[in-house]
């Protein structure tokens, strides 16, 4: 079966589950600085399903403490609010696009994605940029990923396979596959979403940024480079992708600095990891 076309996969699109409700809710007031914790709980509350994963995420977190957490406003009290909003994200986008098929692992997809979320945020704490708008951004970076694999399994699988074969970059296996890569296929599936523009262009830019622009963009590439460097998520065949010396100039990114942050990035991924039992 010949793989859909970029101009065909928005038809594709549907089949994958909506985000729900409160994601939306949560990347919509990353950039609203009148967004308070109250109207934050009552949008938590409302899925009785999310609550569930943060208070279990929570009382992992909370294992050598003397009691549990029962409640939401438990959890902003224990591990703040950015921490919770970073739990909620992820663990809803983890259980809702859990692929399961043989050749596309999805532990190993989430756990990577979550890794350059980590390292985006931390990136973004050191350059004065928004840390929740690159958390998201990052975890959402390869989501074009998801919508190839909806539209043609056989084709991803095919990339997966000539990417090793060739010892070639996954985005070059995938223009030779499907004409086009996962940076262009998760900007389609940004605007079916109606994603923010910050977050569409880090998904579409985070392997070749400098034609995109964007503090987020940029971060999230280079967060791109260094998950893969600390090879956060244990990516099979794990390769370093190449790094853009205008992202890391536009951000004013000095690695001397901030490679003493390495340590503290690892051990932040390992908590998210265990947390969310990845």
């Amino acid at each position: 079966m010949t793989a859909p076309s970029l101009n065909q996969l928005p038809g594709y699109a549907d089949a994958l589950p909506s985000l729900p409700e409160v994601v939306g809710y949560l990347i919509r007031a990353l950039r609203d600085e009148k967004a308070g914790l109250e109207t934050l709980a009552r949008h938590i509350n409302s899925d009785p399903a999310i609550v569930g994963r943060l208070l279990a995420a929570a009382n992992s977190v909370a294992s050598g403490l003397s009691r549990r957490v029962y409640s939401v406003g438990q959890a902003f009290l224990l591990l703040g609010a950015d921490r919770v909003v970073d739990i909620i994200l992820a663990s809803s986008l983890i259980y809702r696009y859990d692929a399961h098929a043989t050749g596309f692992n999805a532990s190993l997809f989430w756990r990577h994605s979550l890794g350059i979320a980590v390292c985006a945020k931390a990136l973004a704490e050191q350059t004065g940029a928004n840390p929740e708008l690159a958390f998201v951004s990052g975890l959402l970076h390869d989501i074009g990923r998801l919508l190839m694999y909806t539209a043609s399994p056989g084709g991803v699988l095919e990339a997966l396979d000539r990417r090793q074969r060739d010892d070639s970059p996954l985005i070059a296996a995938e223009r030779a596959v499907f004409g086009y890569d996962h940076c262009e296929a998760g900007r389609v599936l940004a605007t079916a979403w109606n994603l923010t523009p910050e977050i569409a262009d880090a998904i579409s830019g985070h392997h070749e940024p400098d034609g995109f622009g964007g503090e987020i963009c940029d971060l999230t590439h280079i967060g791109e480079c260094l998950g893969h460097a600390l090879d956060l998520g244990e990516i099979r065949d794990n390769r370093v992708p190449g790094l853009s010396d205008l992202a890391c100039a536009h951000v004013g990114l000095s690695w001397p600095k901030f490679a003493s942050r390495f340590g503290e990035i690892e051990a932040r991924f390992d908590d998210f990891r265990l947390a969310l039992g990845l």
